[in-house]
């Protein structure tokens, strides 16, 4: 057990390490992550000099990191559809575009979450 315990920092550095990888490997092989990540820095920049209250910028920043998380996973996704089926098959496609749809859904999600903050004081 205290092997274990004494092994927690070691492997949440290797854990992270792998994780800014991945990030890394997504920035530089996927436009959307690249588009979403400029996006990410206007709405900081935006945001800076709006009197909201801090939580409400914290909540709208949280919400839209919901769009480039679900994009990794659905990058993810793709990939291993490409990499099972190489060729068009219909349950791979149908399987991109599920995936596809739950980006939507986490962009309709920060609009929602965009316009409760601008309306709700």
């Amino acid at each position: 057990m205290l092997k274990t315990i004494k092994n927690i920092p070691r492997r949440a550095v290797s854990a992270m390490g792998y994780s800014l990888a991945g990030l890394a490997m997504a920035f530089r092989k996927e436009e959307s992550i690249r588009l979403e990540t400029i996006a990410l820095i206007l709405l900081v920049a935006i945001l800076a000099p709006i009197p909201w209250p801090i939580w409400k910028k914290i909540a709208l920043i949280s919400i839209y990191l919901l769009i480039p998380l679900t994009e990794l996973l659905n990058s993810a996704l793709e990939d291993i559809c490409d990499l099972v089926s190489p060729q068009y098959n219909d349950k791979i496609k149908a399987a991109k575009d599920k995936g596809s749809a739950a980006v939507l859904m986490a962009i309709i999600v920060a609009i929602i979450a965009l316009a409760a903050l601008i309306v709700c004081p």
